[in-house]
């Protein structure tokens, strides 16, 4: 067996699916791509894939991934010509490559992602108030906010989600967030909107949100999840010459 790990982007139509419909997506398309997909065992066999944290409806990404399982190798030349040929409308394939069957999970490992926000043209905004909102934001030390779940209410320190967050554009307005996360979660999209950009996500216009890219955290360094072999090579180098 082998696991190969694939970008892709999810645009246009693809936007308003939820993470179900994109993981559905991804299933029809693998198999069209007469890939030798590995299934889970039982009854209900599944593709064996293994999706990143989603992005919300709505929501353009220019950096997605998801591992799979394949049984019988093959030249990853003839497996990323037939993913191109054969990407449904909104997913477009970016680039495939082998990875280590012991390459730990997509989610199970910590990330930064990077995200712009971008609002209309003409969108009646207060830049200078959003500038001293985002300054004060990133001089708190910490931020809790109440999260309703099934049966309480919670409260999250969003704070230390947050690692860097600016206005690069004012015409039209753009800013870019970069966020944290890990197995505690990170913060959500609607509280960067009100926590940091400091406008009411029901009565403010809203931005079209893209997120630009994703680093993985792999012994301490952040890295492309494409560049994963590198880093687990590099990983266990160091530790044979430690025993050494």
């Amino acid at each position: 067996m082998i696991k190969m790990r694939i970008r892709y982007s999810k645009e246009e139509e693809a936007c308003l699916l939820s993470h179900h419909e994109v993981q559905a997506a991804l299933v029809r398309w693998l198999r069209r791509s007469n890939l030798s997909l590995a299934y889970s065992e039982g009854f209900n066999q599944r593709v064996r894939i293994e999706t990143g944290i989603p992005t919300g409806v709505g929501m353009v990404s220019l950096q997605e991934y998801v591992d799979v399982i394949l049984v019988a190798d093959s030249p990853i030349s003839d497996r990323t010509a037939a993913l191109e040929r054969t990407a449904p409308p909104g997913l477009r394939f970016l680039a495939a490559v082998d990875i280590p069957l012991s390459a730990p999970s997509l989610m199970g490992q910590p990330m930064i992602l990077r995200y712009e926000y971008a609002w209309p043209h003409k969108a009646d905004i207060n830049v200078e108030r959003m500038k001293d909102h985002i300054a004060a934001f990133l001089a708190l030390p910490a931020l809790s906010v109440q999260r309703d779940n099934s049966k309480s209410r919670i409260p999250k320190d969003i704070r230390k989600y947050v690692l860097t967050a600016q206005i690069s554009t004012r015409t039209p307005l753009r800013a870019h967030v970069g966020v944290f996360f890990d197995q505690s979660g990170t913060i959500r999209m609607d509280e960067v909107i009100k926590h940091i950009f400091g406008l009411e996500p029901a009565s403010s216009p809203m931005p079209v949100i893209t997120r630009q890219s994703v680093l993985l955290n792999m012994g301490g360094a952040f890295v492309d999840p494409m560049d994963v072999s590198t880093q687990l090579s590099q990983r266990q180098r160091s530790q044979g010459n430690r025993q050494d």
